[in-house]
């Protein structure tokens, strides 16, 4: 009889799991699985929770995360990490208008309507690791629809965007963020720093690390004027005497120093960038520049040579 109860149980506890239940701690709440949110009792008071865990829920963020009758506006962090989400949208996020940390990482999202985070206008953090589906042009288009907005953004301090397979980016995306101090596109595809100069004056860390990059624009210290760290490790730079000069500055902290290595020409591919001399390109041994003095010296006994023929 007891072994019979016992099973009579688990069955239940399996499927009010599997058709999704809310449990609350004090200021936590923690929902599994779909629907689970709208199991919630209308007529109970949510207003001390501020933290809301959804794991297993098959979000639609294009219609409301919170149900109608229910009071989670003092929502200050969601977490919806793994949450096979494909879609957001403006009215995922319109009950929750006091959100400063919202954690999306590990979806598909494939389709974003435009200025999803409108209402998030005390977002100081966002998480979108692993996050991205689709080609080339729709992840372009998706991250302009994030942040082309009429939420200027400034307390938004800190956006990771890592391992989304983002292999371009609008130069203008990120211009509207006034807060944006920290920003993590690492382990992409992007081949370029393709951001517009008027922009991001304010970013204290560039995270680019494990990307296609090959160049380092020459005025980047230019338009990133407040950067202090940058990370651009196992990338596959071209070190030729401009970056060389253009990364052996003081004023920024370089990340992963021991990853950061040329990639061509082909005399240095391996080498560690921070390992190479600072005279390096003063000296016979830089193959671009060795025989830049021989060649002026030719070059003026010829033209020397020329005027006493002619």
């Amino acid at each position: 009889m007891i072994e019979k109860v016992l099973v009579v149980v688990i069955i239940g506890v399996v499927g009010a799991y599997a058709q999704g239940s809310c449990r609350t701690d004090q200021h936590e709440m923690t929902c599994r699985g779909k629907n689970s949110l709208h199991d919630l009792k209308k007529d109970q008071d949510y207003l001390e929770v501020d933290t809301l865990n959804v794991h297993q829920a098959k979000l639609d963020l294009t219609d409301d995360l919170v149900p109608d009758g229910i009071n989670l506006s003092h929502l200050t962090l969601l977490n919806a990490t793994d949450n096979q989400i494909t879609r957001i949208g403006r009215r995922g996020f319109d009950k929750i208008r006091n959100m400063q940390f919202l954690y999306l990482s590990i979806n598909q999202i494939s389709h974003s309507q435009p200025d999803p985070f409108q209402a998030l206008e005390k977002l100081k953090r966002l998480e979108m690791n692993d996050a991205l589906d689709g080609n080339m042009e729709e992840k372009s288009d998706m991250l302009r629809n994030f942040f082309h907005s009429k939420n200027s953004f400034v307390h938004l301090a800190q956006i990771e965007l890592n391992k989304n397979k983002i292999e371009g980016i609008y130069p203008k995306t990120f211009c509207g963020i006034q807060g944006l101090q920290r920003l993590e596109l690492s382990n992409n595809r992007i081949p370029s720093f393709d951001f517009a100069r008027t922009c991001l004056k304010e970013l204290k860390a560039l995270m680019l690390a494990g990307n296609l990059i090959q160049k380092i624009p020459a005025d980047i210290w230019d338009f990133l004027p407040s950067l202090s760290s940058l990370d651009i490790s196992n990338n596959p730079i071209d070190c030729d005497c401009a970056t060389i000069r253009l990364l052996s500055g003081d004023d920024v902290v370089f990340l992963n120093q021991a990853d950061t290595k040329c990639a061509s020409p082909p005399e240095l591919e391996g080498k560690r960038i921070f390992e190479l001399s600072r005279d390096y390109c003063k000296t016979t041994r830089n193959p671009r520049g060795k025989a830049s003095f021989f060649q002026f010296l030719v070059l003026f006994v010829i033209a020397v040579g020329s005027e006493f023929l002619f």
